[in-house]
Order: structure tokens, then C-alpha cells, then sequence
């Protein structure tokens, strides 16, 4: 019960003339696509309102009845929306996005889904969008980026002012941290959160690093190459996902090892998640006329 997103069919003509500028002609739109792996085949699906103009960017799947997806309507027209559906066991339905802003990194739980949308940390539950308190400064330019939930009461998000910690009724700054911009957060257990991001260190450039929870402090853990995504399988391995390069990361110890990966070699891979419970890690990504989709079983 695997699902993978993204678009296809989009076409169109770079142009660059010195003197005048650079460009694209959009010639052919962008169709959504949402697939689901079975066990033994893919199964396409149409997202509703997806209509042919859109693309889907995310999924984030808290059951095999409470997947959500988010991405853009009409990407290159001159009114682009966000768009927003939850497929619920039995078909898909969107959601309408808050106003003012686009949702994005859904993160599900079993009574609703959290959203970064703006600057802010969203909530959808009962039919019903709620902005969340969390602290912001009142400042230009601030985000949350990723956001991992563990339960109902208990989840994190990384935001560029603060690790953030859900306890069942409120968001908090995790405190003894110290300043830094959270680019990234992957809540296992209770006894066991990653985070990473950028610090000062008085340099001339921002420092990356990154932290580990073990139930009981926070210690500092092998930073990542780049600003990767994580992702831990069943087996208790942790994987770093570099999306923009295409490439692959394993936690060896105190060091992180690049994998070499079997992907076409006009492709790379874009995004990866785990199955809970199983050593299987899924990886998707493009060539300029297939989608690739790769896992280690």
C-alpha cells in the first residue's frame, strides 16, 4: 500500500534571446497524477477539481484510509490556486484550501492533518481550518518547513524560528536548543527525534548540523552532506534524500555513506518514504519522459 504523486504530459519551449531576455512558451498543461501500488500493480486515480492543469507535490498517507495531497492548480495560468484532496478509503475529496495562503508538508493523524501554509502552522479537523499558535515572531520571511507527527498528542515541526513540539494541546519551542533555522525534523518514537538545520557559528556562513532526542537530551549527530530529507526504515536505518542532486544518503555509524543507485542516466530520484514496520525503502523520481521508481526489497 504504497502511493506516489506528481504530474505528466506538461510541455513546453525554453526561449533565451540576448538582448531581450529568457522565458518559456507553456504549450501543453500539466496533468495531475496520483498512483497507488497494491502489492502487484499501479492504480491511477483523477483528484478531483485536478481537472487537465495541475500538479500534486506532496502525499502523506497516516493510514491506508487518510491520505492527503497537496499541490498547485493551474501551475503556469495567469490564476494559479493551491489545491488540497484527502483520499479516505474509498475516494478522493478536496479539500478547500484557507484563504491567504498554500498549504503544504501535510503531516495526518487520525483526526485531521497539519500544514505549513505561509509563514503560520495550519489545522485541518471537523470540516474545519484553525491557525495554529506557535510562537511566531512577527518577522519577514519566516517558515515552517517540515512538520512529523507521532500521535494525536505528540508531534514536531521544524520552523526558521524554533524546533516545534505538539503535546496534545498546545505548540511550544523545544527549549535548550539555542538559535538556529530548523530545516528539517523526523519524530521515530518518543525516545527518538532528528532534527536538522543552520546555526551561527560567526562565521561568514550559516553552520549545518544536526540533533538527536534520545528520550532523555538532545545530542548532537553526524550532520547530513546537503539539506536532505530524512527517512528511517523498519530495520533502524536512517536515509538522507537529497531531491535537487538526485541522491541517497545512509547513516553508516558516525559518517554517511552515498548509495549508488540503479536510476536511467537522464534520471534522478525526487522523493522517498518508508512502510512502517518493513526494511523496504521506496524512492521515485523522473527522466524527461518516465517517472522511476526504485526500492531496495
Amino acid at each position: 500500500d504504497v502511493w506516489a504523486v506528481g504530474y505528466q504530459g506538461y510541455q513546453g519551449i525554453d526561449w533565451s534571446v540576448p538582448g531581450w531576455g529568457a522565458g518559456t512558451i507553456h504549450v501543453l498543461p500539466p496533468k495531475p497524477v496520483v498512483v497507488r501500488w497494491n502489492g502487484w500493480s499501479w492504480k491511477t486515480y483523477d483528484p478531483p477539481g485536478g481537472g487537465g492543469d495541475a500538479v500534486v507535490l506532496e502525499v502523506d498517507a497516516e493510514s491506508p484510509s487518510n491520505v492527503w495531497i497537496t499541490g498547485t492548480l493551474r501551475p503556469h495560468g495567469r490564476e494559479p490556486a493551491p489545491y488540497v484532496a484527502r483520499w479516505d478509503g474509498t475516494r478522493w475529496q478536496q479539500v478547500p484550501h484557507p484563504p491567504g495562503c498554500a498549504p503544504r508538508a501535510p503531516a495526518a493523524d487520525s483526526s485531521g492533518a497539519w500544514f505549513a501554509c505561509g509563514n503560520d502552522l495550519f489545522r485541518w479537523q471537523d470540516g474545519q481550518w484553525t491557525k495554529q499558535e506557535t510562537g511566531r515572531p512577527d518577522l519577514c520571511c519566516v517558515a515552517v518547513n517540515e512538520i512529523s507527527v507521532l500521535s494525536d498528542d505528540s508531534a514536531y515541526a521544524a520552523s526558521t524560528w524554533g524546533l516545534l513540539k505538539w503535546d496534545g494541546q498546545t505548540w511550544s519551542k523545544v527549549p535548550g536548543l539555542g538559535d538556529a533555522q530548523w530545516t528539517g525534523v523526523l519524530a521515530v518514537s518518543d525516545d527518538e527525534v532528528w532534527a536538522t538545520g543552520l546555526r551561527d557559528t560567526g562565521g561568514t556562513s550559516l553552520e549545518r548540523f544536526m540533533v538527536r532526542w534520545d528520550g532523555q537530551a538532545w545530542q548532537e549527530a553526524p550532520r547530513t552532506p546537503s539539506n536532505e530529507t530524512l527517512v528511517k526504515t523498519g530495520d533502524g536505518t536512517l536515509w538522507a534524500v537529497q531531491p535537487f542532486w538526485g541522491e541517497l544518503y545512509r547513516l553508516d555509524g558516525s559518517s554517511w555513506t552515498k548509495v549508488t543507485l540503479p536510476t536511467p542516466s537522464d534520471g534522478q530520484i525526487t522523493g522517498a518514504t518508508a512502510v512502517p514496520g518493513s526494511p523496504t525503502l521506496w524512492l521515485v523520481g523522473k527522466t524527461p519522459n518516465v517517472p522511476v521508481v526504485i526500492n531496495n526489497r
